[in-house]
């Protein structure tokens, strides 16, 4: 009985340990094919990151990977075309002269006038204001002081100007821009443009009036809005300004005129003939919200641009719709 016992109990004590044995080799198979399985895995990942380094093919792309020590390249901005915001407008050349009056006057200087019928002078003792923009911040006038333009060359052929401008008061003939030279040599050697508004004798303001007057020639000309456009201006308002003058339309005008096109927030809203400016390069005067002689008044100006030769509608038109966007966006970003 006794022997039977002890024969069960071995039986089964040999059963255990084979059955241990058994997991233990099953464990070490496990083990083994795992192993080769992540050593394959690492020296496929090895042999991709050379191929990639390589600038080999992975998959169905080339990839290239910057060396250490390297920067990646940065991709070349057309520096001939316009830049709105970080738009490139592809089809708007490069500006001959630019003023975004971002917190500081670049090229540009404050000027005061102590009376009418004199030069207005560049000063130290009057700052600047700013406020905010179209794009950025803009020129603010307060009516103390107006801003001079520097070094800005003749327009005695084809031009375009535009800029943002936003009134809080206007006075008739008061200029929003004036470029010219001998500006008060009447009747004589005086040259210039000017931006204005006017009140006709049926008592109607019309604004934008865009008016050149050439004392060489004694050519004096305006464009201004059409009947349906008489007064296109409110206060307190931005609104897109731009003129385009096309001397080579001169043929078809009488001598010493050119073709002039107003357009307002890009729409054309007045077209006729303009003086042929004679302007001395050497004379050339520019000015913002102030002249020898009219009253001076309170305005924002932003993103003026000159070009010496005439843009197209499409131009104007770009030009316009990349400031909207631009605006859009830094209100959709609370900037």
């Amino acid at each position: 009985m006794g022997n039977g016992v002890n024969k069960e109990t071995g039986g089964a004590s040999r059963s255990i340990v084979s059955m241990i044995i058994v997991l233990l080799v099953v464990a070490a198979v496990i083990f083994v094919v795992a192993r080769n399985e992540t050593q394959k895995n690492d020296s496929g990942q090895e042999n991709e990151q050379e191929s990639t380094a390589a600038g080999t093919d992975v998959g169905d792309a080339v990839v290239t990977v910057a060396l250490p020590g390297l920067e990646p390249e940065k991709p070349e901005v057309d520096s001939s075309k316009e830049i709105v915001g970080d738009v490139l407008i592809s089809n708007v050349p490069k500006a001959d002269f630019s003023f975004s009056f971002n917190s500081k006057l670049n090229d540009a200087a404050v000027v005061t006038r102590a009376e009418s019928g004199v030069y207005p002078e560049i000063t130290e003792d009057v700052y600047p204001l700013f406020t905010e923009g179209i794009e950025g911040e803009a020129l603010y006038l307060d009516g103390s002081y107006g801003v001079e333009l520097l070094g800005l060359d003749a327009l005695n052929d084809s031009y375009t100007i535009s800029f943002w401008f936003r009134a809080d008061e206007m006075y008739d003939w008061s200029p929003f821009l004036m470029i010219g030279s001998y500006l008060m040599d009447v009747g004589g050697s005086q040259s210039y443009l000017s931006f204005n508004k006017k009140t006709t004798e049926e008592g109607e303001e019309v604004v934008p009036i865009f008016n050149t007057i050439d004392a060489i020639l004694n050519n004096s000309c305006e464009v201004r809005p059409s009947m349906d456009h008489k007064k296109c201006i409110d206060l307190n308002e931005w609104y897109y300004i731009t003129i385009c003058v096309d001397a080579s339309a001169s043929s078809g005008a009488e001598e010493g005129r050119a073709m002039g096109y107003l357009y307002l927030n890009s729409e054309l809203i007045g077209s006729a003939e303009v003086s042929r400016l004679n302007m001395d390069p050497e004379n050339i005067r520019a000015y913002l919200g102030i002249s020898c002689y009219d009253e001076l008044f309170r305005a924002s100006y932003d993103e003026l641009h000159i070009w010496k030769d005439m843009l197209d509608e499409s131009q104007i038109s770009s030009m316009y719709t990349a400031y909207i966007g631009a605006q859009a966006k830094t209100d959709q970003s609370g900037g």
